[in-house]
């Protein structure tokens, strides 16, 4: 089964192909094929599981912010915290409001409410160790130590960076995270998925924050050959409904980030999925994508999804060994892992690219491989690692012969009565 084939089969997805020439449609399949589709499950399940792990590695208790649009003045973001006037500037007060519109007349809810309510579900089954978007007053009566920025997405990364910004420019702040190493404040940032970009921008801030994603976001850069992206790119800027722009064409400030949401695709995405043009509709109007997000998954566990991955790694002989639809679920995944460590680079994210795994799967898998001697301490096979491999290359389906019938085989010529028995 080919990644997202349910998705590809839709009726609404067929007809948004329909639009385009038919030497256009296969280099498009190519890219349904590359996105990552989350149903709503798997978003909140795997970022709650991410947070508490980021939790559970740090000292407490940890504040949880809800990234969220912030009032601005000349383009730069208003202090998160309100100062006190007096000549020493002291933060003081409650903590921002998780969802606030920044025009009271537009109750426009994105996607930080989501975010929002999985904060409060933590905070409320963690209550000694999460607290929900805490001010100066409750950070120095808690001992907050840790700001945790939550997001789903990290695209541009300007929404974040701005965040982030916000909280700096309180002074108060600053002389927190000047003693983190002893007992002030560190930044961080968990969000579902990030674009090298805008991971790049939200790490230019200068509270350093750490940035720890679900799992790598695919991109028109990242997921093909130079020859079908130069391809790709062309179709996206000729087919763009708006102006053509050969940046903006391919999302904000040409993110090209293929991923989307059952609660909505991000403006990162190429523009000819969510913006409308004369005579043409988009897959996923105002980036909503309500009409095919029963079909979105996007877990790889099951052996055909596996063999998938395998191929797309060109490790075609393991991916045709029936040993993979032999073992479970974990070990699976492992075998995939150890064939993307086939080559460099290595990381944890590039791994979760290249396989289509979370990077928290990635990184169980790398420890069983670990554990196993499968793997050095630099994350490349060992012998072990590749006679392992190997064995799996060897593996065929095993065919039953049909016994050969010789002339010194009995069988019956013919069958006589039944003897009467005796009296």
């Amino acid at each position: 089964m080919s990644k997202n084939n349910n998705f590809l089969k839709l009726e609404s997805t067929n007809a948004w192909l329909a639009q385009f020439n038919t030497n256009e449609q296969p280099i498009l399949v190519k890219m349904l094929q590359a996105m990552s589709l989350v149903s709503r499950d798997e978003f909140t399940e795997r970022l709650r599981s991410l947070i508490i792990d980021r939790m559970a590695k740090g000292r407490g208790p940890v504040g949880l912010y809800a990234e969220r649009e912030l009032r601005t003045r000349n383009e730069i973001p208003n202090r998160l915290f309100r100062e006190s006037s007096g000549k020493v500037k002291r933060a003081e007060g409650a903590g921002p409001r998780a969802v606030d519109p920044i025009l009271p007349w537009e109750q426009d809810i994105g996607s930080e409410g989501i975010v929002a309510q999985l904060i409060s579900e933590i905070c409320r089954s963690h209550n000694s160790l999460a607290i929900s978007h805490p001010g100066p007053n409750l950070i120095r009566q808690l001992g907050v130590r840790r700001f945790m920025l939550v997001t789903d997405f990290i695209g541009s990364g300007r929404r974040a960076s701005e965040y982030l910004t916000a909280a700096w420019r309180v002074r108060s702040v600053r002389s927190w995270w000047s003693s983190r190493s002893n007992k002030g404040m560190s930044f961080e940032v968990v969000s579902y998925a990030a674009t090298p970009s805008g991971r790049s921008v939200v790490e230019s801030v200068p509270c350093k924050a750490g940035i720890h994603v679900v799992t790598a976001c695919p991109t028109i850069n990242l997921s093909f050959d130079y020859d079908t992206r130069c391809k790709l790119k062309k179709i996206c800027v000729e087919r763009d409904p708006v102006d053509h722009d050969p940046v903006e064409s391919l999302g904000f400030k040409g993110s090209g980030a293929l991923i989307a949401f059952a609660h909505g695709a991000p403006n990162n995405v190429p523009r000819l999925l969510v913006k409308r043009g004369r005579d043409y509709v988009p897959l996923f109007p105002q980036r909503i994508t309500a009409q095919s997000r029963g079909q979105f998954t996007s877990k790889v566990e099951d052996a055909e999804q596996i063999q998938e991955a395998l191929k797309k790694l060109r490790q075609t002989k393991i991916a045709a060994s029936p040993l993979v639809a032999e073992l479970g679920v974990h070990a699976r995944q492992v075998i995939l892992v150890m064939a993307a460590l086939s080559c460099s680079p290595r990381d944890s994210e590039t791994i979760s690219l290249r396989t289509g795994l979370t990077v928290m799967e990635v990184e169980r898998s790398i420890a069983v491989a670990n554990s196993e001697d499968w793997i050095d301490g630099r994350r490349r096979l060992t012998d072990r690692g590749h006679a392992e491999l190997a064995n799996a290359r060897k593996r065929t389906k095993v065919v039953e012969a049909v016994p050969i019938q010789t002339e010194d085989d009995y069988y019956p010529r013919s069958l006589r009565a039944p003897e009467e028995t005796s009296s």
